[in-house]
């Protein structure tokens, strides 16, 4: 029972070594593209590296993450771009409604509450969805939408973990540094993979059905 538990906190030290590994390298990516032009490409890759070691049993770390960088370089800065553009707009809308009060204030604010929601999930998902599936910018951002909707647990329980790392962080300040990004990105790839997974199910099962269509007044039999 104690090699047991031992060889168990050495493969925890191993994964944890890994995690701050892979913080360094977006750190590195990250400023290598001047911040600006490297943060959504390292963190592409990131996610990408993630995946990768959650699927193969042995990976390159550095090579995963070096190839990841570059394929999904000019993709990865179109969709963040693009996602801080509508943040923005996000944002000011807030602020105008909340400034300027009028009959259809509330109606505003449910209207732009619900689009927040979507964009969020668009943050969470997109990236992930574009490292599992081979899918063009608009077909990943379909995918992103469609998985994270239909998939209120996971989509829950990524919330709520990044809720309880900013919790953390605020607590032990000195850890973001260190894993903060690369533990928030685990996070979110693995319960990702949870939705895919159930995802593909849903659709093989449907494509079946479609498939093999029972006619009326018949009855599959095993």
């Amino acid at each position: 029972m104690k090699s047991v538990n031992t060889n168990g906190f050495y493969k925890f030290l191993e994964w944890l070594m890994w995690i701050m590994y892979l913080n360094i390298l977006w750190i590195i990516s990250t400023l290598i593209g001047f911040v600006i032009f490297g943060l959504f490409p390292a963190t592409m890759a990131l996610i990408t590296t993630i995946r990768e070691w959650h699927i193969k049993e042995e990976i390159s770390f550095h090579k995963s993450y070096a190839r990841a960088y570059k394929e999904y370089f000019l993709t990865s800065n179109l969709i963040g771009i693009l996602f801080l553009v509508v943040g923005y707009v996000i944002f000011v809308d807030f602020q105008w409604i909340i400034q300027h009060t009028s009959t259809f204030q509330f109606l505003f604010l449910v209207v732009l509450l619900i689009l927040t929601v979507i964009y969020l999930i668009l943050v969470l998902y997109t990236f992930p969805v574009m490292a599992h599936f081979d899918l063009r910018i608009g077909q990943a951002i379909k995918h992103a939408i469609i998985i994270g909707v239909f998939s209120p647990l996971v989509t829950l329980g990524i919330g709520i973990s990044l809720f309880l790392l900013y919790l953390l962080w605020r607590f032990i300040p000195g850890l973001f540094p260190v894993i903060g990004v690369s533990i928030s990105a685990y996070i979110i790839t693995r319960l990702s993979i949870i939705a895919f997974e159930r995802f593909e199910v849903k659709q093989q099962k449907l494509f079946e059905k479609e498939k093999n269509p029972v006619k009326k007044g018949e009855q599959s039999h095993v």
